[in-house]
């Protein structure tokens, strides 16, 4: 039922008071006396009722339901699908007292006590985008599942907030390993270790600091503290990081170590960034599994891995890996690093910054500061006797320059650009400068990718696709009764309904039709087109077959590549 169909509480506390009288839920007397207390505090009948304690909250919810036509639901059918409650900021679920409970069709289900709130179904709206069905729920009820749902109230948060009242804490006690503030960090860090985050983001506000959480590529809220506490965050991690706590006016880099127990730790790398109330902080975990991925696990077909294989055995030559940031870049050009890893060679790499230990290999961060640049570390690189290098990313023509020279000079090189599409790295060294012979001689392969959420495999569930949507992934419309695509769910394994990411991938060997075609000085159009003839799979087609296969959803697949 759409928010506007909700009347007015001014119009109808008159019909509620009569049925709460009606099913003897209140006395009239005392009624009486709440409708006039409720009026004078500018409360809703049924939110005033409940936060005095004057009717049980089983005879509100439902004489409620009753009086405005809602459902009315039980404790056991409020349990909510992960994939409805990441649609919604965790402050808006407690500050409204509503829970997303369902998300079915396009359609959001949102658990309320009070129908009169109509300011929280237009708010879940939207922040959602999506229309809402409002269910009732016995208050208490929803409070014990919002609570199970959300955590409860950060209580390290509260001891906190109440220090930072009270007086302003010393700096030194930010080495106390058992204040409150430290104490909910280190909680905070670990709960990103368990939940396999990528990034920490530590935000503040004017009226509180947010903490959120990105895994598989997304943003969630986790946490919120009160504002007053953001600057002891900040100067606890700014103090693990190593980095000038009383320097709040500049951005800062640094790392952290940190302990998760048996004599592990991991790292983290921390930048911080003044903002206008306060640092923002986000921490990046640094994740040796990604040293350790291998060729077969990058998601590519069999023939564009034959493809890749192919290229990085080449003694010389250029590949290229493009694509937005946090496309996974990196992690496929390390698969290669490992790949070549071997005693009979010698790899080097540069960075910005080195962001995983890859040993047998020499890596190298650039240091702007101190005059160590990507030009400057690969001139050096090429008096080291290199059989390998990786450059972290072409951005300038001088670095374009000498990544070229180096692969025409007996070097396998392999680097990152920023393109949308795979023949679209030609004409980015093209602007960049470089001759239409020397981008002929030097690239041998190109792969465009992007990175997809994959599907839960224990929750996620068929669903048949319409004209619409197949006509706008590139299927045949008439189709429509014989595919059947797969839509994310949410269930205890993977809390919103996918689990990881997969690759989506691109792959363009430089043929000589394509070597023809860059010479000739051939457009972005021509050389594409060309791809297509030979059979190549661009985004999209590699996204549909990803679909076919039941892997991602079609949510993502339009969020990423369409």
């Amino acid at each position: 039922m759409p928010a506007s169909d909700l009347v007015q509480p001014s119009c109808q506390r008159p019909a509620l008071a009569r049925r709460l009288i009606e099913q003897q839920v209140i006395e009239p007397e005392l009624l009486d006396h709440a409708l006039a207390d409720a009026r004078r505090l500018g409360r809703p009948l049924i939110r005033h009722l409940l936060n005095e304690a004057l009717a049980p909250a089983a005879g509100l919810a439902r004489a409620a339901a009753t009086e405005f036509g809602l459902p009315l639901i039980h404790a056991n059918e409020l349990k909510p699908q992960p994939a409805a409650t990441e649609r919604i900021d965790a402050q808006l679920i407690r500050r409204h007292h509503a829970l997303p409970i369902r998300l079915k069709t396009n359609r959001l289900t949102v658990a309320i006590s009070d129908p009169a709130n109509v300011a929280a179904i237009d708010e879940i709206r939207f922040q959602s985008g999506l229309p809402v069905d409002p269910v009732l729920a016995q208050d208490d009820e929803l409070a014990e599942q919002i609570a199970k749902t959300l955590g409860p109230v950060d209580h390290d948060l509260q001891q906190a907030s109440q220090a930072v009242s009270a007086r302003e804490q010393p700096i030194t006690e930010l080495d106390d390993e058992d204040t409150p503030v430290v104490r909910f960090i280190n909680r905070t860090l670990m709960e990103a270790v368990t939940e396999q985050a990528s990034d920490i983001h530590f935000e503040p506000f004017e009226h509180h600091c947010r903490v959120r959480f990105r895994r598989d590529g997304m943003l969630r809220e986790v946490a919120q503290a009160p504002a007053g506490i953001a600057p002891r965050l900040s100067a606890r991690i700014k103090v693990l990081a190593r980095l000038d706590i009383a320097e709040r006016r500049v951005p800062q880099d640094g790392r952290l170590r940190f302990p998760t127990g048996d004599g592990e730790h991991v790292d983290f790398r921390v930048s911080s960034c003044p903002t206008l109330f306060g640092e923002k902080l986000v921490l990046r975990l640094l994740n040796p599994d990604t040293a350790a991925r291998t060729l077969q696990t990058l998601g590519l077909s069999a023939e564009q891995l034959a493809a890749y294989r192919q290229a990085i055995d080449q003694p010389h030559g250029m590949i290229l890996v493009t694509g937005p940031t946090g496309s996974g870049k990196t992690v496929t050009l390390y698969s290669a690093l490992a790949a070549l890893n071997t005693a009979e060679r010698n790899v080097l790499s540069v960075e910005d910054p080195v962001e995983i230990d890859l040993p047998g290999i020499n890596q190298v961060s650039i240091n702007p500061r101190a005059g160590l640049d990507f030009p400057s570390t690969l001139r050096a690189f090429l008096r080291q006797d290199p059989d390998v290098m990786m450059v972290g990313e072409i951005r300038d023509q001088e670095t374009a320059e000498i990544t070229v020279k180096a692969a025409q000079t007996g070097h396998l090189v392999l680097s990152t650009l920023h393109t949308n599409s795979a023949p679209a790295a030609i004409t980015r060294l093209a602007n960049m400068g470089i001759a239409p012979w020397n981008i002929a001689a030097s690239v041998s392969l190109i792969m465009a990718q992007r990175l997809v959420r994959r599907l839960c495999p224990h929750c996620c569930e068929p669903a048949k696709p319409s004209q619409t949507q197949l006509q706008s992934l590139g299927f045949d419309p008439s189709l429509s009764s014989d595919v059947t695509f797969y839509e994310a769910l949410g269930c205890s394994a993977c809390v919103n309904g996918y689990d990881g990411r997969i690759g989506i991938h691109e792959v363009l060997p430089v043929s000589q039709a394509i070597t023809q075609l860059i010479l000739d000085g051939a457009s972005l159009s021509a050389i594409t087109e060309q791809a297509r003839e030979t059979g190549i799979a661009n985004l999209k087609h590699s996204g549909r077959n990803a679909l076919l296969q039941g892997l991602t959803s079609v949510a993502e697949i339009h969020r990423v590549i369409a």
